[in-house]
């Protein structure tokens, strides 16, 4: 449950934090949601910190295992989704 509570405010404030942003300097609704997709993957520097917050021993092994879930399934669902928002616009094109 934790884990997926996680997931999904890493999304939500990616999208809103960048896209929207975006999306307001752009001009684009698309291109700006594009860029907050583009933002939702975390990676190396989440593993690094949490790793050295589970040795230091202010986090649990429970919320480690939620950082390193959370940082794969961003890393994972990214390009899924750019992919699938790009063929949206390659099938209008057609």
């Amino acid at each position: 449950m934790l884990s997926a509570v996680v997931i999904a405010i890493a999304i939500s404030t990616k999208l809103l934090g960048c896209g929207l942003p975006s999306i307001l300097f752009l001009k684009n609704k698309t291109a700006g949601m594009r860029v907050g997709i583009g933002m939702i993957s975390r990676g190396e520097v989440g593993l690094i910190v949490a790793g050295v917050g589970l040795s230091s021993g202010v986090l649990t092994g429970d919320v480690y295992t939620t950082i390193v879930l959370m940082v794969a399934v961003t890393t994972i669902i990214t390009p899924i989704w750019l992919k699938m928002d790009y063929r949206k616009e390659v099938a209008k094109i057609e």
